[in-house]
C-alpha cells in the first residue's frame, strides 16, 4: 500500500489536530476513494516540529510519500506542492496562510494533495481528452485528482476533506449526466467546477496550460497559485486560458427566502430517497437501522410506515438532555428517550406504538410536495440542526447564529423568568446586518400568527414596521415586480391554530400534509413569476429533528461565541440531529450535497454575497478553521437559468377534518411571549405576573392576533377565531417545542 508520511511542521496545530485529520482522510481513502478508483494509500504523521522544513533532510522517513504542513509559505526557498526531493521521493507541503488566503481549510488541502500523490505521485500521467475551451483540439491533461472540483467538499467524523473526480470525468464517451465526482458535483467530463482549475499539455502550443472557471473564485485561486514561484501552475511555466465569458453574473441570485418548518428529522422525511437519488445519505430499505428498547428488550426497526396524522398524545422528547440520551451509542436510544419521557403517563400498548412511530420514515411519494422537489433540486444530507436541542435555540441559530448559550426552552416559570424573556435575546441579529449593508437590503418576515422572532429584541422593534407581513402579503409579493421583492424573505409558519387556519408548522402531532400544503404555496408563488424565479434561491428546511430518529451521528462544531449553557455545561462543539433541506433554483442541478451544514451557513452564504460582517465563529474560517459552517454557494453553479417547469400541487392531499392540535406546554409558551411583548410593563419586575389572561385559548389568541392587526400595515381586523380546544393556563418548564 502506497504510503505517506505526514510532518507537521506548524506552530500552530498540535499532534492531536493532525492524527484527528489523518484519521478522517484514511478513512475517505479506504472508503471512498478506493472502491472507485481501485487504488488507494494511507496516511501517518512521522515526525513534527516547525524547524524540519527541508526534504532532503528526512529521507529517512519510512513512507513512500511525503507532506509537510507548514505554517507560511514565505522565505522558504525551497520546492513546493508537488514534487520529489534529492532521494527521488515524491513530497508535497500545505501552507496554512495560503490555506486561508484561499478560504480553504487545511484539512480539505492535505485530502486534496494526498489524493493527488496517491493518483500520480511523479507528476507525469497524462490522459488525453478534448481541449476544455476548444473541444474539437485534443490535449493531454494531466491525472490531477481534485483541482476540477477544488471548492466542493464535504466532512467526515467533523474533518472537512476534499471532494474528488471519478473515473468518468477522463472519459469523453460517459453517458449523459454520468457521475464525476464523488459528491455529485456539476461537472462535465474535463471541466470544473465553479472556483476550480485544471491543467494539461497543449501539443499546438507545444506547452503545459491551464483552464479555469470564468468567476472570481478560480481567478483568486489561480493568481495566488502562480503567484507563489513553488507551486505547480508556476513551475509548469503554463499560459492560462478562461472558460468562455457569460453575461451571467457571478451570483445570479437577487432574492433568498427560507422556509423553516418544525421538527422532524432527515431519514424521517426523505430517507426513503435513497432508492432513488444516487449518492444520498438515507434509509438502506435492505439494512435499516434500529434501536433497542433497554427495559423491555424489545427492537424497533426503521420502517417506510410513517402518516401525516398521528396519534394526538405522541410527543416525541427533544429537549437538551432526551437529544443527549438519543444521540448515545452511535444513535442507540431513541426509543429510551421516550420510554423515559413518557412512559408512565401511556399504556404497554400505546407506548410501543409511539416508540415505533419515531422509528418510521415516509416512503417516496407519501410527501409528493417535499419529494417532487427533492428529486428535481438539490438535498443537502449533511445538514445539521445548531445544537442538540429544542426549537427556540435553534431557530435563534437561522436569525442570529448563536442562542446566547441557551439550550432549552423557557416554557414556563416564575414572573421573572418571563420579564427576562423580553430582554434575554438581544444579539446582532441577519437583519441589522442587512439593515447595514451598503447599500442597504430590505428584508420582510412573512407569518400567519405570533411570529417566534419577535423574542429578539433587535427584531421586535421593528413588529410595527414593513418587514412584518402575513403569507397572503407574501404571495402577493410573489405576484409582483420581481425587482420590489426583499432581498431576503424568511417564512415562519403557523404554530397554532388561528383565524389563518390550521398549525401547519409540521411539529407533531400536527399534521405533515398541512405542511405540504404551505411548502406548495411557497414554491408556486415564486416559480409562478417568471422574473422571480430566475433569480431566487428557496431554502427548505426544518429548525430541528423533533426526537424522530436520524442514523448519521452529529459532527463536531465550535461555539459560535462566549456564551455557554450553566445548566449543563455543553460548550456547543457538537451540532444536533440531521434535518432535510433543499436547495431550489433554476441555478443549482439536482442532485446531493455531502457538506456539512448547519442554519448559521444561511448566515454565513447572505454575509458573504453582500459583503456584511459575519455573525459568530462558525461561518468564520479563519475562527473555526476546519469545523467551520458550509458554504453552499458553489451550488448555485449552471451558467443559464433551468427551463423545466417542476409542478406541484397547490392542494396534495385531502386534509381530514381533524381535531385541534392539542395544546401544550411548548404552545403555552409561544402564546405567553406574545401576551408578555404586548405587555411588558406588569413583567418587568421580579415581583410582578403577567396581566391575567382570558380564560379560554380562542380568546387569548384572538386578543393578539387583534393587537398584531392594529399595529401591522393591514386594512382589516383578521376574521373571528376559529373554535379549539382549551388548554390549561398554567405551565412547567423544560418543554421542547
Amino acid at each position: 500500500m502506497f504510503q505517506i508520511s505526514v510532518v507537521n511542521g506548524s506552530r500552530t496545530l498540535s499532534d492531536r489536530d493532525m492524527l484527528r485529520a489523518i484519521r478522517a482522510i484514511n478513512r475517505q481513502i479506504a472508503e471512498d476513494f478506493e472502491p472507485f478508483w481501485a487504488f488507494g494509500g494511507r496516511l501517518r504523521l512521522d515526525a513534527s516540529g516547525p524547524e524540519i522544513k527541508d526534504p532532503r533532510q528526512l529521507a529517512q522517513l519510512r513512507g513512500d510519500a511525503i507532506l509537510y504542513v507548514l505554517d507560511s509559505a514565505q522565505g522558504a526557498g525551497f520546492l513546493g506542492y508537488h514534487d520529489h526531493n534529492a532521494a527521488g521521493v515524491p513530497f508535497g507541503y500545505i501552507f496554512l496562510d495560503l490555506c486561508r488566503q484561499l478560504g480553504d481549510e487545511w484539512t480539505t488541502t492535505l485530502s486534496h494533495e494526498a489524493m493527488e500523490l496517491i493518483g500520480d505521485a511523479q507528476c507525469n500521467l497524462l490522459v488525453q481528452g478534448p481541449h476544455p475551451a476548444n473541444p474539437q483540439n485534443t490535449v493531454y491533461h494531466y491525472f490531477e485528482m481534485c483541482d476540477a472540483v477544488q471548492t466542493v467538499t464535504y466532512a467526515i467524523d467533523g474533518v472537512t476533506v476534499s471532494d474528488f473526480v471519478l473515473p468518468a470525468y477522463f472519459a469523453s464517451s460517459s453517458e449523459p449526466g454520468a457521475r464525476t465526482s464523488f459528491c455529485s458535483a456539476p461537472l462535465t467530463p474535463f471541466g470544473v467546477t465553479p472556483g476550480g482549475y485544471i491543467g494539461f499539455f497543449d501539443p499546438a502550443l507545444n506547452a503545459p496550460d491551464t483552464f479555469f472557471a470564468n468567476n472570481a473564485v478560480a481567478a483568486q485561486r489561480l493568481a495566488l497559485k502562480t503567484g507563489h514561484g513553488n507551486g505547480r501552475v508556476a513551475r509548469r511555466g503554463a499560459t492560462t486560458v478562461q472558460a468562455g465569458a457569460s453575461t451571467t453574473p457571478a451570483d445570479p441570485i437577487r432574492h433568498v427566502v427560507v422556509l423553516m418548518l418544525e421538527n422532524r428529522s432527515f431519514d424521517h422525511m426523505l430517507g426513503a430517497l435513497a432508492a432513488s437519488i444516487p449518492g444520498l445519505t438515507g434509509v438502506q430499505a435492505s439494512d435499516p437501522r434500529s434501536n433497542t428498547d433497554s427495559q423491555s428488550g424489545k427492537v424497533f426497526t426503521q420502517s417506510p410506515a410513517a402518516v401525516p396524522w398521528v396519534d394526538q398524545t405522541f410527543a416525541p422528547p427533544h429537549e437538551y438532555t432526551d437529544v443527549q440520551t438519543q444521540l448515545a451509542d452511535q444513535m442507540g436510544h431513541f426509543v429510551d428517550s421516550y420510554r423515559a419521557a413518557l412512559g408512565s403517563k401511556l399504556d404497554a400498548a400505546t407506548l410501543a406504538r409511539h416508540q415505533q412511530e419515531i422509528m418510521n420514515y415516509f416512503k417516496e411519494g407519501d410527501l409528493p410536495v417535499l419529494h417532487t422537489l427533492a428529486r428535481h433540486f438539490m438535498v443537502c444530507d449533511r445538514w445539521f440542526s445548531s445544537l442538540p436541542g429544542p426549537t427556540w435555540p435553534n431557530r435563534f441559530f437561522v436569525h442570529s447564529a448563536t442562542c446566547k448559550g441557551q439550550v432549552v426552552m423557557p416554557s414556563g416559570g416564575s414572573p421573572a423568568t418571563w420579564s427576562s424573556l423580553l430582554t434575554d435575546y438581544d444579539q446582532d441579529t441577519i437583519y441589522d446586518r442587512l439593515n447595514a449593508a451598503q447599500p442597504p437590503r430590505k428584508w420582510k418576515i412573512f407569518h400567519d400568527g405570533f411570529p417566534q422572532t419577535a423574542l429578539l429584541s433587535h427584531v421586535r422593534e421593528q413588529i410595527l414596521s414593513s418587514p412584518y407581513s402575513g403569507m397572503a402579503d407574501f404571495v402577493s409579493a410573489c405576484a409582483g415586480p420581481e425587482g420590489a421583492f426583499p432581498d431576503y424573505a424568511f417564512i415562519e409558519p403557523r404554530y397554532f391554530d388561528n383565524s389563518n387556519g390550521k398549525e401547519n408548522d409540521q411539529h407533531p402531532p400536527a399534521s405533515a400534509a398541512d405542511g405540504e400544503v404551505l411548502i406548495a404555496q411557497v414554491y408556486n408563488a415564486i416559480r409562478q413569476n417568471q422574473n422571480l424565479w430566475n433569480s431566487t434561491l428557496l431554502i427548505i428546511t426544518w429548525d430541528e429533528h423533533g426526537g424522530f430518529y436520524d442514523h448519521v451521528p452529529p459532527p463536531a462544531t465550535v461555539a459560535p461565541d462566549t456564551f455557554m449553557d450553566s445548566t449543563h455545561g455543553f460548550d456547543f462543539s457538537r451540532l444536533g440531529v440531521r434535518v432535510p433541506t433543499l436547495l431550489v433554483s433554476p441555478w443549482i442541478p439536482a442532485g446531493v450535497d455531502h457538506t456539512v451544514y448547519d442554519h448559521s451557513s444561511i448566515l454565513r452564504y447572505l454575509c458573504d454575497k453582500w459583503r456584511m460582517p459575519y455573525l459568530g465563529n462558525r461561518m468564520n474560517p479563519a475562527v473555526a478553521d476546519s469545523k467551520v459552517c458550509g458554504n453552499f454557494a458553489g451550488l448555485i453553479s449552471l451558467t443559464t437559468p433551468r427551463t423545466d417547469n417542476i409542478t406541484v400541487a397547490a392542494s396534495p392531499v385531502t386534509l381530514p377534518a381533524a381535531a385541534a392540535t392539542p395544546w401544550d406546554d411548548a404552545r403555552e409558551a409561544l402564546l405567553k411571549a406574545a401576551e408578555a411583548i404586548m405587555h411588558p410593563g406588569p413583567v418587568m419586575g421580579a415581583a410582578a405576573a403577567p396581566v391575567t389572561p382570558p380564560q379560554s385559548v380562542d380568546e387569548r389568541i384572538r386578543a393578539v392576533e387583534v393587537w398584531l392587526a392594529s399595529k401591522a400595515p393591514q386594512t382589516s381586523a383578521p376574521p373571528p377565531a376559529k373554535r379549539r380546544k382549551a388548554g390549561k393556563p398554567g405551565v412547567t418548564a423544560g418543554a421542547g417545542r
